[in-house]
């Protein structure tokens, strides 16, 4: 067996680490590598992270990286997937108003940190700069809002809302004001503001 093999590499391409062999080195390898590059989203921004300094971090060589993500847009997008899948999971409250309000508070705990808002801010800012980051994000989005739909279909078939909701403007209308703020006019963001977020959503998406 080949060290590519071995890596989780086939012989006729790249495969990304981990999806061949999980729970084995390569997924060990995977995991190191994306928990490395959200430490320094976190410390660095997008900006001043390097490959070079990714693989420094990880304790593993910086071709074992570049075998792996073809280009630090596409490294940034794995881990920040990673991230909003262990920071901010779906919730299943048992009620509308109480899966938006967790789904709030999620989002700005995540984004909300000074080591969040400097990872957030400078993966947004860089993507105007970049196509590539800027795919990679509306592909991240695109993701993260099919996989909230649930929180939508569960409200949907517990009679919270009427058929033909619309999941996508459900979840937008709670995450964008905390980005706007983040983003754009500066103000605190804490679960306070996500609760209220969330109070006038439910009631809003509740009218039939």
């Amino acid at each position: 067996m080949s060290q590519h093999e071995v890596d989780g590499i086939a012989s006729n391409g790249r495969v990304r680490v981990g999806e061949q062999r999980p729970g084995g080195r390569a997924a060990r390898v995977r995991s190191d590598v994306l928990a490395a590059t959200a430490t320094l989203l976190n410390t660095v921004g997008y900006e001043q992270l390097s490959i070079e300094d990714v693989a420094d971090e990880a304790g593993v060589h910086k071709t074992t990286v570049y075998r792996r993500w073809s280009s630090k847009a596409e490294l940034v997008a794995d881990a920040v997937r990673r991230n909003a899948e262990q920071a901010v999971p779906m919730p299943d409250t048992g009620s509308l108003l109480g899966d938006l309000q967790v789904l709030g508070r999620n989002v700005v705990a995540n984004i909300g940190s000074e080591g969040g808002s400097l990872r957030s801010r400078s993966i947004v800012a860089a993507s105007t700069g970049s196509d590539e980051l800027m795919a990679e994000l509306h592909s991240f989005w695109a993701e993260r809002l099919a996989t909230s739909e649930v929180i939508v279909d569960r409200a949907i078939e517990r009679g919270e809302l009427p058929d033909g909701t619309d999941a996508n403007l459900v979840i937008e209308a709670v995450v964008g004001p905390i980005w706007l703020r983040l983003l754009l006019t500066g103000e605190p963001i804490d679960a306070d503001f996500a609760d209220r977020i969330a109070d006038l959503v439910a009631a809003g998406a509740t009218v039939r």
